[in-house]
């Protein structure tokens, strides 16, 4: 999921950081940044509430606690690099509040965004490294899904081994 949520946001963020006028790489790496710490934050607490009920290694909310982390430092410091010509910067709590919104625009602007991002018109040439790292992240995102998959495939086999029937045709059947 975590992968998932860096796929899923970058065409939206970048079409609506772009919306207005172009303000450069951070600006653009800011927003997706954004977006994707408000989707870092589901995932965070969908990884809680299963954490609790026994389903998941507590390893993993720890996880996404230091990535959410990176996440907000690298984003928080590419949106003050991108304002400060302005005169404009903002507190981590703007950030946090601001993720929210990014991620909801983000996901609104993706279905519409994603034509234009495999055709490459949504992109300034100034985001060759976001898209090579949205790619990435997509190779990523498929390859763990393959992966996750193919494990529950082999649990499910293992569980249905274990089994075994539940009537045998050798017994002899009632009265």
């Amino acid at each position: 999921m975590v992968t998932l949520v860096f796929v899923l946001t970058q065409p939206g963020a970048i079409a609506f950081a772009n919306w207005d006028a172009p303000y450069g790489f951070y600006k653009d790496l800011a927003t997706w940044m954004e977006a994707s710490f408000g989707g870092l934050l589901v995932v965070l607490v969908l990884g809680l509430h299963r954490w609790r009920k026994g389903n998941l290694n507590p390893i993993h909310p720890a996880v996404t606690v230091i990535l959410l982390g990176a996440v907000g430092y690298i984003g928080l410091t590419a949106d003050n690099i991108a304002f400060s010509e302005m005169g404009i910067t903002h507190s981590f709590p703007e950030f946090v509040v601001g993720s929210i919104l990014a991620l909801i625009l983000a996901v609104m602007s993706t279905p519409i965004s994603i034509p234009h991002a495999i055709t490459g018109e949504l992109y300034y040439p100034y985001d060759r490294p976001l898209v090579i790292a949205w790619l990435v992240m997509m190779v990523a995102t498929l390859l763990l899904g393959a992966a996750y998959l193919k494990e529950r495939r082999r649990e499910e086999l293992t569980e249905s081994e274990g089994r075994g029937p539940s009537v045998s045709s050798s017994e002899p059947r009632g009265p």
